[in-house]
């Protein structure tokens, strides 16, 4: 599968929406759908390839971003797609289910982002046993039955973070990790990424707490309650926060928010995961350092083609990077 560099991302705040994804461009995979001839006569009819897609949800601006990916290389392909996800982030059970659905309706190939990544192994090789290939996007899964890995090198992502966070403090700073739901490989991996990078800077991680549930409210409770926990004589005693994914960062955005609304004086160091209009607002302001980047379209748009691939009978890589990039207020297009 023959795929081109992307275009740079742009952060344009002329615009009222931040553009963060990649112009997907010489992104290209040949090959022909499945032709059945009818018996009788010289006819024949070409049906169309059915890919099952399954986000790890299907609400907020992350999830929507990478079905319009995957949307539009199925119609560059000519192929349909089946997109189904659960309402939130921690229903296993539920996305056991859609999985099951999918074998049921026989499609040509799935792309899966798995909510836990030792719960859904079994899963994974179920359906590989089916006869349907499975690729595997966002978040990794163990075992080896899927045959690509297409996502952000999510380790990279939070070491690229935790660096930056590291050289924004005084030596022997103290730092949260806000984490997001236990289990789900890419903001473990990511949250790993940071600590590592921050220990190695000679900083603390005093605190790592996970979210009450996996929405933004979830986030926030959990943040606020830890962050209480460093508040004294009006001040909130933490140098700096590293947040895993939109969820947590929107969440601590808000936690600290209150605190400040509240009287307590916070000046903390705060990088965080992913983007949305509201968060590069906070760039811009200065009540957030930078963000870590992701290209959610790209990684809908490649799970899609390399997916296809698969189907088709081409030879694909093992893992295949999105990609990742640091916006700070120097890096936002004036």
């Amino acid at each position: 599968m023959n795929t081109a560099p992307p275009t740079p991302w742009k952060y344009n705040m002329n615009k009222s929406i931040l553009c963060t994804l990649a112009i997907l461009s010489g992104l290209i995979v040949t090959g022909c759908g499945k032709t059945t001839s009818s018996s009788g006569d010289d006819s024949s009819q070409t049906s169309k390839i059915t890919l099952g897609v399954i986000p790890k949800s299907t609400g907020g601006e992350y999830w929507e971003t990478v079905e319009t990916g995957a949307r539009k290389a199925a119609d560059e392909l000519g192929v349909d797609i089946k997109w189904e996800g659960t309402v939130t982030e921690t229903e296993f059970a539920e996305q056991n289910k859609i999985i099951e659905n999918m074998i049921n309706l026989d499609v040509d190939g799935l792309a899966l982002a798995p909510l836990n990544s030792v719960a859904m192994k079994k899963m994974v090789a179920q359906t590989v046993g089916a006869g349907i290939p499975v690729v595997i996007f966002d978040s990794a899964v163990e075992g080896d039955a899927h045959s690509s890995y297409v996502a952000t090198n999510n380790q990279a992502g939070g070491t690229l973070g935790g660096e930056y966070l590291a050289s924004r403090m005084e030596p022997q700073s103290t730092v949260m990790i806000m984490r997001f739901v236990q289990g789900a490989g890419s903001t473990e991996a990511r949250s790993q990424g940071a600590i590592d990078a921050l220990t190695a800077a000679g900083h603390e991680v005093v605190a790592d707490p996970y979210p009450d549930t996996g929405t933004v409210e979830g986030c926030k409770t959990g943040a606020a309650n830890t962050l209480e926990g460093f508040v004294n004589d009006g001040k909130l005693n933490l140098d700096g926060i590293f947040a895993a994914n939109l969820y947590s960062t929107l969440g601590v955005a808000e936690a600290l928010e209150d605190l400040r609304k509240g009287g307590i004086e916070v000046d903390v160091r705060f990088v965080g995961f992913d983007t949305s209009e509201k968060l590069i607002n906070g760039v811009e302001e200065g009540s957030i350092d930078a963000l870590v980047a992701q290209n959610p379209e790209q990684m809908g748009y490649l799970a899609v083609k390399t997916l296809y691939a698969v189907v088709t009978g081409e030879e694909v890589e093992t893992v295949v990077d999105t990609g990742v990039r640091l916006v700070t207020k120097e890096t936002l297009e004036p």
